[in-house]
């Protein structure tokens, strides 16, 4: 029976394979961020003819509403990719005020079953000195359309044969097919001590961060995870959900100082098991376990990491068990994402310092709980972000290859000092080490649009829902981006659905009250603004976006109860003077508003960060005074 493989093209330095999703220069992975190369198979498929940008946009993003711009920054990206000259396009042609053409010299590869049993022979002989299983490389191979006669085709089957292997070496999974992207559910605990309930999660945790760090799969993180634990849903309907090609699934079984791990990888798509594996090791030597676990996983999907990637997979956190143990618990209590749950881990964070001081991670984990109780107002900004400041840099000058704490840093000169620009490149330093991580692009779509630079924010904050598209935060960050943008529809489709994923979550009602009111839907800002509210326990932010509404529907006297609650609980807990600032600006009490504006700049209110875009402040635009604030402003 004859199989096959993809269509393949080869233009320059670079070869595609639609079907595997998989571009090469040289032979070896590029990374692509997926709208970039759905652009790029138009382009090569449609080689040297012009596309128009309608054409385009539709092949992009089919029945979604998106401005031009979005085109022109994944066409910017995709140049970068490819190295193209910004001279002289040697891969892609702008045609101006039409569209693009693809002007590189395209050669294809069509699918030619091997029939001949002496060819067959001799190609098995040849890929037999490879260094990979022959039957996990098709057998089929690519003969060029410029060939000519049976010795010439013969030289350019050989030849194939051993490009396909080493494709294989790079991008094979178990049983021949390339996984692209996993999630590592919580490991089962069995048995032991009821003080071990953190440690499923924890080594969940672990392994998702070693193979997120690589750079070189997409990996859903802990956030996404997290609600399996103790959950009776299958593994496959998991991984289905999660919209992953393999899934993660273990358990942890302790016997006095031993510790049993059962580990399988199971592919989503027909529930196949890759494989599965018991490793046996003393509990007291638990890195063995992990390192052990991380390895036959990376050797499962075939990461071809180079030297630096292969440090950083390998690379224990600290060898101290006991500060690992308190790490594992801090990360354990912090991706509860409560006020409570993040101070606990914070405890735990600092407890593991205590035990190895030169615990990068644990630092890191000091950074974020910082940085997460400053956004969310649970303590001061001017308290919780120099903290998280000084921990990251510390966690960076222990391991400068920590893409959480770069992107700590990122979110604190964004919401903290209001630059722009800084956070952005320290955005772009966590994406080196890490492109895929959805949290980071996520802050950064936000960052981009309050300094204006829609397109650009529309890019980032799609990819962060395409690399974890079940985050409640990120759906909740990327409506919030949308509406900025003008992209009503977008925003509240987005935000809908993710409220239909958990309607407990409060961010994503409070993301869609802001755009009913930004479109001036009063009622239905007000009902989505209450829950958000009452889901919260009474979050200030979103007590003031309700008094905002109240004003703009003409319900005076409920926006002044409101204002009344709010500078009555600033007595005895920080209240952002921007909540103040808020409902003033609903009221049109201008002079009011600016005045606790100006009182921003001493408490350093987070939503102070969207001034320059904020559709709320509108009215107070106008006033010179507004103008001298944005001048404060680093965006």
């Amino acid at each position: 029976m004859s199989h096959t493989v993809s269509h393949l093209y080869e233009f320059g330095n670079f070869s595609l394979d639609p079907v595997q999703r998989l571009l090469l220069r040289h032979g070896r992975p590029v990374s692509v961020t997926p709208k970039a190369f759905d652009l790029l198979v138009v382009m090569v498929e449609n080689n040297g003819q012009l596309l128009l940008k309608e054409k385009l946009m539709d092949a992009l993003w089919p029945k979604v509403s998106v401005e031009e711009g979005n085109l022109a920054v994944t066409v910017s990206h995709l140049r970068k990719i490819l190295g193209d000259d910004r001279e002289k396009h040697v891969y892609i042609e702008t045609v101006s005020k039409q569209g693009y053409r693809f002007v590189a010299q395209v050669l294809e590869g069509p699918e030619v079953p091997l029939e001949s049993s002496e060819l067959h022979a001799e190609l098995e002989e040849h890929v037999a000195m490879a260094p990979v299983d022959y039957a996990l490389m098709p057998r089929v191979v690519m003969v060029r359309k410029w060939m000519a006669g049976p010795a010439i085709a013969l030289a350019g089957l050989l030849a194939m044969a051993g490009w396909l292997v080493s494709r294989h070496i790079d991008t094979a999974s178990a049983n021949g097919r390339s996984i692209g992207s996993l999630a590592v559910l919580p490991f089962a605990t069995i048995g032991g001590k009821s003080s071990d309930e953190y440690l499923g999660l924890g080594t969940a945790d672990a392994l998702i961060t070693r193979l997120s760090n690589t750079g070189k799969i997409l990996v859903r993180p802990t956030s996404a995870i997290e609600k399996y634990r103790n959950s009776s849903i299958s593994v496959e309907s998991a991984g289905k959900e999660q919209q992953v090609d393999a899934i993660i699934d273990g358990r942890i079984q302790r016997e006095g100082n031993r510790v049993r791990m059962t580990v399988q990888m199971v592919r989503v798509g027909d529930g196949a098991q890759l494989w599965a594996q018991t490793f046996d090791e003393e509990f007291t030597n638990i890195f063995s376990l992990e390192d052990e676990v991380s390895e036959r996983v990376a050797h499962s999907i075939r990461l071809q990491l180079n030297n630096k990637e292969e440090k950083r997979f390998t690379k224990r956190p600290t060898e101290n068990q006991e500060a690992y143990s308190a790490f594992v618990k801090g990360r354990y209590y912090w991706n509860k994402r409560t006020n409570e749950g993040m101070m606990k881990g914070l405890e735990y964070f600092r407890e593991a310092i205590r035990m190895d001081p030169n615990f990068a991670e644990a630092y890191e984990g000091v950074a974020d709980s910082y940085a997460a109780l400053g956004l969310y107002a649970a303590i001061p900004p001017e308290e919780a972000f120099p903290a998280a400041r000084d921990a990251a840099h510390k966690a960076l000058q222990m391991n400068e290859d920590l893409a959480d704490a770069h992107a700590t840093l990122g979110l604190i000169d964004f919401y903290y000092d209001w630059n722009g620009p800084a956070a952005q490149n320290e955005f772009q330093r966590a994406f080196d080490v890490n492109p895929n991580y959805a949290m980071a692009h996520s802050w950064n779509a936000e960052n981009l649009a309050a300094m204006g630079r829609f397109p650009e924010a529309l890019v980032e904050a799609r990819r962060a829902v395409e690399e974890d598209p079940l985050s409640l935060i990120v759906n909740s960050n990327a409506g919030w981006t949308f509406c900025l943008a003008g992209q009503y529809e977008e925003a509240i489709q987005t935000l809908s659905r993710a409220i239909d994923i958990d309607p407990s979550f409060p961010r994503t009602h409070f993301r869609l009250g802001n755009v009913y009111e930004t479109r001036g839907l009063y009622d239905k800002a007000i009902t989505e603004f209450t829950q958000a509210v009452q889901l919260s326990g009474g979050d200030v932010y979103y007590t003031a976006g309700l008094g905002h509404a109240y004003a703009m529907a003409g319900r005076t006297s409920d926006a002044r109860q409101v204002l009344i609650s709010l500078l009555d609980k600033s007595a005895h807990q920080y209240v952002p003077a921007f909540a103040v600032a808020m409902v003033y600006a609903g009221l049109k009490d201008n002079g009011q508003a600016l005045y606790w504006l100006e009182k921003t700049s001493a408490d350093h209110s987070t939503s102070m960060a969207y001034l320059k875009v904020d559709p709320f402040l509108s009215g107070l635009r106008s006033d010179p005074r507004f103008a001298k604030l944005l001048q404060r402003m680093k965006f």
